[in-house]
C-alpha cells in the first residue's frame, strides 16, 4: 500500500513538473518567441564571476517582433543571419539583449578570429538561442525566477533542442581553430573537463551552457536530436544555415590548413610498390643464389690452394738445413732479455733492505704534494668561473632572496606490483601504475608524516633540530611551521590528509552513474 502511494506520489510530481514546463512555452510554433527582453541578474546566482553579472531573459510566449531602425542596424550587425531585409524582419530579442548578445560573444570570438567561418557559425548559433523569430519552435523553458507583482518572470533556464548534423557540423568546423600563443587548440578552453582531446560537439554545448564555468547566465539543456526523434514532436530541432570552414566568407579567405581539415590540399595516393624482391634489375632469389654459389666456389678454391701448398712444404723440409736470419735474431732477443732479467731478479734479492728503503723514498717525494691538494666538490665552482655571468646573478639572488634551495627526494618503487586498468567515468579507461595503489598510497602518507615529524638532537644547537629548521617555505620564511614546508607530493592533491584520501562518492554525467574515487580526482588534477 505505501508502495503504491510512493509511486502515485512520484508521478503526480512528475506531471506537475511537465505541465509547468509547457505552462512557461505552451506555443511552439513558427513565429513565436519563448522569452523577449532583460530581467536583471539571475537572483540563483552569486559571487564575482561574469555569469552572475550578465542579466538573463524574460518570459514572453508572443509573437516575434517586427525590427526596425537602430533595432534592425544593430541586429544586422551582430546576427547578420537572421537579417531578411528591411521591412521583412521580425525577432525574439530586444535592443539591450543585443548588446549584452554582442559583449558576451567578444571573449568567445577573440579565441576563434583564425577561422572566419567557426566564429560566424559560433555566433550564428547563439543568435538563434536569442533572437530567432522561430525561437518557440526548438526552444522550451524550464525555470523561471518570479520578480514581484505585474513584472514577468525571469527565464534561468531553458531547453534547445538542435539537429545532430548541424551541431556537430559546426562543432567541426571550431575543432580544429588553434590558439598559437598557448600552442592549443581552442576547444579546449571551451570543453571544461574534457579538454580539446575528449571534446564532442554535446560536451562543446553542455559547457556553454553550464552556469558553473562562470560565464553561462542561465543553464542550458542542449538536446541534439536524429530526423527520427522530431516525428510527431511539438519541438522542431534547430537546422539552420551554416559555413563549411574550408569555404570563404564575405569576402574573407577560407579557414587555413592549420585551423581546419578540409583546408588542406589533398595529398595524392602513391603507387603501391612492387611486391617482387629484386637486386638491380634481377630477381632477388636468382641473385641470392648466384653470389651465394660464388662464394662456395672462392672459398672451395681457397681451401685447396692451402692445402696443395701445405703438401709442398712438407715435402720440401730438411733437418739439417741452417736456421734463417729472422730465427737467428728472434733467438738472440729472447737470450738477451732473459740475462737481463735474471741479473736484476738477481741483484734485487741480493739488496732487500736497500731496494725497500730507496723505492719508498722515492713514492714518498713523487707523493708529498698531495698534502698541499685542494679538491673542488662544490658543483658551482666546478661548473662555473668566479667572474661569469651566471655566477654573478647567483651571487645577486642569494644576496636578495637567499640560497637556493635543495631538492630531497624519497623515491618509491613497486617492482612486484603489476599495472592495472581503471573506469574513469569523466576520461575512459586509463591504466595506473602499480605504485598508484590505495594500500602503497597510505604507507607513503604514513612515511611522509613521520619524516614531517622526525627529529634529532643537535650538540651545535642543544635542541632538537626538526625539518621545520631547514626546509624551503617561501611563504613564511622567517617564522616557519611544518605546514609551511614545501613537499611536493601525489599527496598533496588530497592536502596530505588520510581521510580526503579515502572518499568516494557517486556521480552521474551524461546520464551515467558511477562510483569515483582518488583516482578520479588525480586524473582531473593532472589534466
Amino acid at each position: 500500500m505505501a508502495e503504491a502511494s510512493l509511486r502515485g506520489w512520484l508521478l503526480w510530481v512528475l506531471l506537475l513538473r511537465v505541465a509547468r514546463a509547457q505552462l512557461y512555452t505552451p506555443v511552439h510554433q513558427p513565429g513565436y518567441c519563448a522569452f523577449y527582453d532583460e530581467c536583471g541578474k539571475n537572483p540563483e546566482l552569486s559571487g564575482g564571476s561574469l555569469a552572475s553579472l550578465s542579466n538573463v531573459s524574460c518570459l514572453s510566449n508572443t509573437p516575434a517582433r517586427h525590427v526596425t531602425g537602430d533595432h534592425l542596424a544593430l541586429l544586422r550587425r551582430v546576427c547578420p543571419r537572421l537579417y531578411t531585409g528591411p521591412n521583412t524582419t521580425y525577432a525574439c530579442c530586444s535592443r539591450k539583449q543585443l548588446v549584452s548578445l554582442e559583449n558576451s560573444l567578444a571573449v568567445t570570438k577573440a579565441l576563434l578570429t583564425r577561422c572566419p567561418a567557426c566564429s560566424d557559425n559560433f555566433v550564428s548559433l547563439h543568435c538563434h538561442n536569442t533572437c530567432s523569430p522561430n525561437q518557440s519552435t526548438f526552444i522550451n523553458v524550464t525555470r523561471v525566477a518570479a520578480r514581484g507583482d505585474g513584472q514577468p518572470p525571469a527565464v534561468v533556464a531553458y531547453e534547445a533542442f538542435y539537429q545532430r548534423s548541424f551541431a556537430e557540423q559546426t562543432y567541426d568546423s571550431c575543432s580544429r581553430v588553434r590558439i598559437p600563443a598557448a600552442a592549443t587548440l581552442a576547444v579546449g578552453a571551451m570543453c571544461g573537463v574534457y579538454g580539446s582531446a575528449l571534446c564532442n560537439a554535446q560536451r562543446w554545448l553542455n559547457y556553454q551552457g553550464d552556469t558553473g564555468n562562470g560565464l553561462a547566465p542561465l543553464d542550458i539543456t542542449f538536446h541534439l536530436w536524429d530526423p527520427s526523434q522530431a516525428a510527431g514532436s511539438v519541438m522542431q530541432p534547430l537546422d539552420a544555415e551554416l559555413t563549411p570552414c574550408n569555404q570563404s566568407l564575405g569576402g574573407t579567405t577560407a579557414c587555413s590548413c592549420q585551423d581546419c581539415a578540409a583546408s588542406c590540399p589533398t595529398i595524392a595516393q602513391p603507387e603501391a610498390l612492387d611486391a617482387t624482391f629484386r637486386l638491380g634489375r634481377m630477381a632477388g632469389g636468382q641473385a641470392l643464389v648466384i653470389i651465394l654459389c660464388s662464394v662456395l666456389a672462392v672459398l672451395t678454391a681457397f681451401l685447396v690452394r692451402m692445402r696443395l701448398t701445405s703438401r709442398d712444404r712438407d715435402r720440401a723440409w730438411d733437418p739439417k738445413a741452417s736456421p734463417s736470419l729472422s730465427n737467428q735474431l728472434s733467438l738472440s732477443t729472447h737470450t738477451f732479455l732473459s740475462s737481463c732479467f735474471e741479473g736484476w731478479g738477481t741483484w734485487v734479492a741480493s739488496w732487500p733492505l736497500t731496494v725497500l728503503l730507496v723505492s719508498t723514498a722515492v713514492v714518498a717525494a713523487l707523493a708529498g704534494g698531495l698534502a698541499f691538494m685542494k679538491l673542488t666538490t662544490d658543483p658551482v665552482e666546478l661548473w662555473s668561473a668566479p667572474n661569469s655571468q651566471a655566477r654573478r646573478e647567483k651571487t645577486f639572488h642569494d644576496q636578495h632572496f637567499g640560497p637556493f634551495f635543495r631538492t630531497n627526494q624519497v623515491i618509491l618503487t613497486a617492482p612486484t606490483r603489476p599495472s592495472y586498468s581503471y573506469d574513469s567515468l569523466l576520461l575512459g579507461p586509463k591504466k595506473f601504475s602499480g605504485v598508484l595503489d590505495t594500500d602503497l598510497l597510505q604507507e607513503l602518507l604514513g612515511l611522509q608524516e613521520k619524516l614531517r615529524h622526525l627529529q634529532v638532537w643537535s650538540p651545535e644547537e642543544q635542541r632538537n633540530v626538526s625539518l621545520r629548521d631547514f626546509c624551503y617555505a617561501p611563504l613564511n620564511p622567517h617564522n616557519t611551521s611544518l605546514s609551511d614546508c614545501c613537499i611536493n607530493s601525489l599527496l598533496q592533491y588530497f592536502q596530505s590528509n588520510h581521510t580526503r584520501l579515502l572518499l568516494t562518492a557517486n556521480q552521474t554525467l551524461t546520464g551515467q552513474t558511477s562510483r569515483v574515487d582518488w583516482r578520479d580526482h588525480f586524473l582531473y588534477c593532472a589534466k
